[in-house]
């Protein structure tokens, strides 16, 4: 399998990359109560592949993602690696600029994703013994390690797969219903842009739903950075925001609708230092996650 390529300046998100980063800053997570209808559609890509509905395999689903034993604030950051839905793929394997303070919004990109590219996925599957009976292949898995899922709609019937995070690239050949087989379509899907690129459309910002959000009390500043600080765009003081869990005082909530017009933009022109003041002159610090189709979120 090929591998991806980085610039000098950028990095991929990696699991423990946002391990760390989130441990340093952020001490709960919760869920918030009110959710608004999403009026932002989902962002769509230039159509130079044929449209996945015209594939006998409409209503086709794909989602890949990371879980550890961990407290959900560490693992907030963890996008899906890749997600395929409604004739898109959605890549969430995200450069961003090294820098400090960086940005606390990662976009992600999408692509339209050809009939012929959804029944590659699915032949793909199949050959790998991954659509029948058997979900768990956490064979080779220890105690406390990542978990890699799947979840993969064929023909209206769901597979919720699980096994070990592949420690190597290889795509080869592997006894179908193993292990091995698993790890093979997981670093395939991983790399979808790769793998299936003739049967994908030109690349765009693919625009959210919905997002998570989670409010931590300011993190210590170091006494040579500027610390920026803007309003809330939000109805509503920072106490009222989502439910708190821990002792740390933080809240999460998804932010959808409406209110996702007013705080996206304001959460694209900050970074990790910035302090959100709400109207009872209460400041928080935020991290945000982008949320794509079937996807819960973090604060779930």
């Amino acid at each position: 399998m090929a591998p991806r390529i980085g610039r000098q300046t950028f990095t991929l998100i990696r699991p423990f990359v946002a391990l760390v980063l989130a441990a340093a800053v952020f001490t709960g997570c919760v869920e918030q109560g009110n959710v608004a209808t999403p009026s932002s559609p989902a962002g769509s890509a230039a159509p130079s592949a044929t449209p996945a509905r015209s594939s006998a395999s409409g209503g086709f689903y794909l989602r890949a993602w990371q879980t550890q034993a961990l407290a959900p604030q560490y693992t907030f950051g963890w996008l899906p690696v890749a997600t395929v839905s409604g004739g898109q793929f959605i890549d969430g394997m995200v450069a961003i600029p090294m820098i400090y303070p960086g940005p606390i919004y990662s976009g992600l990109s999408a692509r339209s994703i050809s009939a012929a590219g959804i029944d590659a996925i699915i032949a793909e599957a199949r050959t790998d013994g991954l659509l029948g009976d058997k979900s768990d292949f956490n064979e080779t898995a220890m105690p406390g390690s990542i978990t890699a899922h799947i979840e993969i709609v064929v023909g209206g019937v769901a597979h919720d797969l699980t096994g070990s995070l592949p420690s190597g690239g290889t795509t080869s050949a592997a006894a179908p219903g193993t292990a091995d087989a698993f790890h093979a379509f997981w670093n395939r899907i991983s790399s979808l842009g790769i793998w299936l690129n003739a049967d994908l459309g030109q690349s765009s910002p693919y625009s959210p739903a919905s997002i998570a959000v989670m409010l931590t009390p300011p993190a210590q500043t170091p006494t040579d950075l500027k610390v920026q600080e803007t309003v809330w765009p939000l109805t509503g003081t920072f106490a009222g925001f989502g439910i708190p869990m821990g002792n740390g005082g933080s809240r999460c909530a998804t932010v959808s609708g409406s209110d996702l017009g007013k705080l996206l933009p304001v959460v694209q022109a900050s970074n990790q230092l910035t302090r959100f003041v709400d109207s009872s002159g209460t400041k928080m610090s935020l991290q945000v996650r982008v949320l794509v189709p079937g996807d819960a979120g973090p604060c779930a």
